[in-house]
């Protein structure tokens, strides 16, 4: 009797003790995926966070790419500033860098009441809005508290909820125009690429404007009866031959401090990309300074798409050294 329980005691054991070996085994299993999930995850982010940097280390090279070769003293070196798309072509990744002068954009510090209407315009089809956003602009910038008939100063900023009134004294920032009353993130998105501080002038410079913000502004100016020569000359004639000869028969642009956009986006077989947007100074005339100033930068921001199938058209493909090293 005492042996028989004895074996049925040792049977419960054995088989008390297969249970638990077979829960370690499955718990070990559980582990052991889980541990080779992780890892194969922490590898996914590892080569992803490789491809970020190497894509935005591309951009920064595009930048100073561009950079030297709007320092070209020859002008049949000397890269476009008119909104002229370059892209360079890699093994497994692509370059496009856009470079649009200031002087080729309008300065919302100085441009005047005809052309700053012609730009709003393009934003909106309400006459009454594109009347108010223009006085509500030029009532921000100028240094007096009268409003303008459908523009605004102190007491409208107050009715509006607003705890902050207009500065009465120039932009510091093309982001400041978000803070005019019925600029919108909208209105301003669609502004912001073809918008300045920085170029002092009254007029757009036609010959360096990219031909969107050319014909943005010239059907507006047309509608307002103001006719230019040579806006009409340039909305005529097709963007690649003007492209061909705008900055050949340029004078000597390496003497002079110019202003400028330069847009870079990278893209890598992978589809990782990466985007840098600066506002550059270059000044060839002192020595003794550097040859470039950073006046503005965004990371990360994409304004503009280069690589958009409508851009297609505008590309040059540059074919030199720049394409062996990438």
């Amino acid at each position: 009797m005492n042996s028989m329980l004895r074996a049925q005691a040792a049977h419960r054991q054995r088989g008390l003790a297969l249970v638990i070996v077979i829960w370690i085994l499955t718990l070990l299993s559980l582990m052991a995926g889980s541990f080779a999930l992780s890892m194969r995850r922490e590898s996914s982010v590892a080569g992803a966070l490789k491809n970020n940097v190497q894509a935005q280390a591309l951009a920064e090279t595009g930048l100073n790419i561009a950079q030297f070769m709007l320092q070209q003293a020859d002008p049949e070196r000397r890269w476009h500033a008119d909104g002229s798309i370059y892209r360079i072509l890699g093994n497994d990744s692509e370059i496009r860098i856009r470079i649009i002068a200031e002087s080729g954009k309008v300065d919302i510090n100085a441009a005047e009441e005809p052309l700053l209407k012609a730009l709003i315009s393009s934003v909106s089809d309400d006459k009454k809005l594109q009347q108010n956003l223009l006085d509500a602009l030029l009532d921000w910038r100028d240094a007096d508290d009268d409003p303008r008939p459908q523009g605004a100063e102190k007491k409208q900023y107050r009715q509006a909820g607003l705890a902050y009134q207009p500065s009465n004294q120039p932009f510091q920032s093309l982001e400041e125009l978000q803070l005019v009353l019925g600029f919108n993130a909208d209105i301003f998105e669609q502004l912001q690429p073809w918008i300045t501080i920085y170029s002092g002038q009254a007029e757009l410079n036609l010959r360096r404007a990219p031909p969107e913000l050319l014909q943005m502004v010239g059907d507006n100016l047309k509608a307002q009866n103001i006719h230019d020569v040579y806006l009409d000359k340039r909305l005529s004639e097709s963007a690649a031959a003007d492209d061909n000869t705008a900055d050949q028969t340029d004078p000597a642009l390496a003497d002079e401090e110019q202003t400028y956009t330069i847009m870079v986006q990278t893209l890598l077989e992978d589809q990782a990309t990466a985007a840098i947007e600066a506002v550059v100074r270059i000044q060839n005339q002192d020595p003794s300074q550097a040859p470039y100033q950073i006046l503005d930068w965004k990371q990360g921001q994409q304004v503009l798409a280069l690589f958009d199938s409508a851009k297609e058209s505008q590309l040059i493909t540059v074919q030199d050294e720049f394409t062996n090293q990438h």
